[in-house]
Formats: structure tokens, sequence, C-alpha cells
């Protein structure tokens, strides 16, 4: 294959084969049941997470499949761990369809009532899912005693809704793809309807998908979707999608995926850029305010608005709680606070909290632009030295003095020794307003004064870095960086800095000035 047909392939087809590549290590186990309920020995199939452990006790929660585990799936399924859309201790079960004589008795089993010869048992089959099956599962593979999810499609997708509807404990997040709602005169519209008056609450997650169009009216998938919306129990998170361009099995696709990180909302194992840190990313951190002028805070975790709250007095954010309304949200605060922000999601294991600490004065003085300053940079020294620390480097002799501009690299240096580099100079604001101040992983060492005062430094996080908020007038500021690097660390990186309604870059050597 060349490269200009390599070219043509469509960039998600590329990414699934490279993610199957990546699945290579998993294989299905073989497994089977023999089921007193059914009175029959039930095949099972068993993908286990790669870490898995067998003895980690009660460690693993589970998806179960009704019918098999398509490729398909097995490969989504890897990709929403590696992305850190579920958690990596997630197991795979599927219930492959049974065949009595050459019948398919998928209707016995998944059918919740009798309108042949063969169909109606779901009742049954249910009771095999909790009496049996999921024991089993919790004995032989080390299975928590909750937090799982139901997932199927089609008739499968029917038994989903009949679960919800009559066991919800059961499971804590259900996936029906494309129901087959429409068994038996909508059946389950009318049991919908009664189970929702008597509800008082659930805690589950539900997710329904359907098909564009006529296909979401006769498969009852709309009219379920208005029962939710009349009826929905408080503390139901549930979801309806039409999919547009899709067949009946083809929704399963985007299903499986999209229901997956529904069910698991709030689990924020990738964000800002962190894919493995589980973290709540808000930024800034620390910072000084205005009294009554409010600051955005943001927030790099996906759908916030959906599961993000906080609180600004230091108490532990609730349902009740404000909501963080998406990317940036505006905060007032008129004292020194605590922000708090929580998400709560219906794993409470899962739930992360963030602390931001803000201290309420005056906006920072400037000066005028000072005599003989020159624009392009700050002016550097750079130390070498076999010492762990540097508490004052006017006692030392640089190897090497400059400017740093914008070509500048600040590990283009030995790593032989310990080094420190020193940058001394002024910052120029062109508009008032809050600057947040940021760096990142490799600067554990490193120190940032604004009109000599510490701003970078003081709360840094290994492996997450620091950002610190100041309300600046226009005009200069006196900046020093103090940079220090042991020998077999990680790079050091520069420092950035954002303005309100824009993105956050390396600071522009065009508002860096230095000394003579």
């Amino acid at each position: 294959m060349n490269l200009s047909t390599i070219a043509q392939i469509p960039l998600f087809i590329l990414l699934l084969v490279s993610i199957k590549a990546r699945s290579q290590h998993i294989s299905t186990i073989k497994d089977s049941l023999f089921s007193a309920t059914l009175k029959e020995m039930r095949p099972l199939n068993v993908v286990l997470p790669k870490n898995y452990d067998p003895a980690a006790p009660n460690e693993y929660e589970v998806i179960y499949c009704l019918g098999d585990i398509p490729d398909f799936l097995n490969v989504e399924w890897s990709l929403l761990q590696w992305e850190g859309f579920i958690p990596k201790n997630t197991i795979l079960v599927g219930i492959p369809d049974f065949e009595h004589h050459g019948v398919n008795m998928r209707e016995r089993d998944l059918a919740p009532t009798k309108t042949s010869a063969n169909s109606g048992e779901a009742g049954r089959f249910l009771l095999f899912f909790r009496n049996e099956l999921m024991p089993y599962i919790g004995k032989r593979y080390h299975a928590k005693p909750g937090g799982h999810t139901l997932y199927g499609g089609s008739m499968g997708g029917l038994f989903v809704m009949y679960t919800f509807l009559t066991a919800p404990d059961l499971f804590t997040s259900f996936v029906a793809i494309d129901p087959s709602l429409w068994w038996d005169h909508f059946y389950l519209h009318q049991l919908a309807a009664e189970k929702f008056v008597r509800r008082d609450t659930l805690n589950n997650t539900l997710f329904i998908a359907g098909r564009e169009g006529a296909a979401y009216q006769f498969m009852g998938v709309a009219g379920m979707d208005s029962i939710l919306k009349a009826n929905a129990p408080p503390g139901l998170d549930w979801k309806c999608v039409q999919y547009s361009n899709e067949t009946h099995y083809s929704t399963n696709f985007k299903g499986f995926w999209e229901g997956l990180k529904f069910s698991y909302g709030g689990f924020y194992a990738s964000a800002g850029g962190y894919p493995t840190s589980r973290k709540i990313a808000i930024k800034p951190d620390n910072g000084i305010v205005l009294r009554n002028k409010p600051f955005k805070l943001i927030c790099y975790n996906l759908v916030a608005d959906a599961y993000l709250r906080y609180t600004t007095d230091g108490t532990t954010p609730g349902i009740y709680s404000p909501r963080i309304t998406g990317e940036e949200t505006a905060i007032t605060i008129n004292r020194d606070s605590k922000v708090t922000v929580k998400s709560l999601g219906k794993r409470r294991e899962y739930d992360k909290s963030a602390n931001g600490f803000f201290q309420v004065e005056e906006v920072f003085p400037a000066m005028p632009m000072p005599a003989g300053a020159l624009p392009g940079g700050l002016r550097y020294k750079y130390y070498e030295g076999n010492w762990d620390t540097i508490h004052d480097s006017r006692k030392l002799t640089p190897v090497e003095t400059g400017i740093a501009g914008k070509d500048f690299n600040l590990n283009k240096v030995s790593k032989k020794n310990n080094y420190a580099l020193v940058q001394e100079g002024y910052i120029k604001i062109s508009e008032p307003g809050y600057y947040i101040f940021e760096m990142g992983t490799g600067n554990d060492h490193t120190r940032l004064y604004l009109n000599n005062r510490l701003i970078l430094g003081g709360h840094f996080k290994t492996g997450e870095g620091e950002s610190f908020m100041v309300p600046l007038e226009k005009g200069f500021y006196p900046l020093r960086i103090n940079y220090f690097h042991k020998k077999n660390e990680v790079d050091l990186q520069p420092i950035y800095i954002k303005t309100e309604g824009q993105e956050d870059v390396p600071l522009p050597t065009d508002m860096l000035f230095s000394r003579k």
C-alpha cells in the first residue's frame, strides 16, 4: 500500500485499526454456567482488562452485554479505557443468545410478555441474572457488589428497559440501543407510566438511542422519551438520542460508545491534558481578586456543566450548589475564599474535587517604562554547580549571561550538574485586567516574582503544576524568574500567561523587557 492510498483511508478507520492492534493482548474467556432457574447450561464470554489481578477481591465493575461480544464492541471498550472515559477496572461479560433444538430462544429470554409459544420469560431470565449469573461473576472474577452496567440492542434493549423498570437496584447504569419497545403493543410504555408514579427517586443512569425519523416512532423510543420527559423520577440521569443515517444494527456502534461515556458521567480520568491523573482541572488554583469584580474560573473537564458543582466558602459542594457552567464560570467573591469544585456522578467512589484559594486585595500598581529598558526578552544569568538548592544567586559567578529572546531554549544547557537560570527584567501590560501566570511539570523548583512578590512556586504540585491570577494595571512590572534544574530530572517548561478572553501562551518576548 503506497502513501497516496493510505491518505485516502478515513482517519477513524486507521484509529480503529490502531486500537484493535493495541487490544490484541485481550482474549475472550469461554465460560459457562448451569442455571437451575432456566434449567440449562448457559455459555458466557468474558473479557478481562489488561491489568486484571485475580488476587484483588471486589475490585471490578462489569458491563453485561446481552448477546455475544462483537469485535467492534471490544475495540470501543479498549478505547474508552485508554482515553479515560471509563475506569480500567471493567470486565465485559457477554451472554450469547440461546438455541434449543435449532430454535433461537431470544424472545423467550428477553421479552417481558408472552405473545407466542417461545416468548415472554424475561422475568425468569432476570432471576437468572440476580440469583445466579451476577453472584457467579462476583465470586469467579472478583466483581464489586454494585456499580455495574446492562447493555443491549433491539430485543436486548427491550430487556434492558424491562430490567430498569422492574429491578433498578440491580445495575447502576442501563444502555438500551434501538430497543424493541413496540413489543406487545408498547407494553413497556404502560409499565413505565405505572412505575414512575410510584417512584420517589432513582439513583441510576439510563441511555436510550434510536434512529431518526419514522423508526424513532415505530420502535417505541419516541413514546418512552415523552414518558421520561413528563414523569422521570428525581435522581435519574437519563438521555434519549436520535441517530441519523444509521441502520438498526449500526446504531450500536455509536450507542455503546456514547452510552458508556454517559453511564460514567463524572468520571474524569482525562482532563486538561492529564490522561492518567484522574483530576478536576481548574485554573487558576490560586490568586488575588478585586472586591466585586468577577473572575473566570476555567475548567477543562468534559461536560462540566452536567457533573461539576462549586462552593466559595470552603464547604463541600452538593447537588444544590451552583453548577460549573462550562469551560469558563464567572465567580464573584468579596472576602478571602476557598473555592471548591467537585464532581457528582452516580458512582460516588469516583467523585473528585479541586480547590482554589483567593485573596481579596487591590490592583497591583504599575510603573512607567523604566529608563533604558529594551524590548525582546529578559536578561539571564546561567549557573552550574552541585548544590541542591540556591538561596542567593548573587553570591555565585554566572557561567553565561545574555538576553533570553524568542529563540532562547531553557534546556539547551549542560545537564551534567545541577544548574540555575535567573531571568530578570520587566513585563509590559497593555490592557488592565486579570492575568493568570502558570507553570507545568518540570518546574518543581522554579520561582516567579512580580513586583518582588512571590507569584509562582509557593503551591506547586508535582506532576500538575501551579497557576496564580493577579489584577494588573496598564504599565510595567518588575519580573524575575528563578529556574533551578536538578540533573536527571525532566526538562524545564516555560512560564505561561493567560489574559482574559485569550488562550494561554508562553510569556511572549514582545511583553518582556530587559534591564540595562
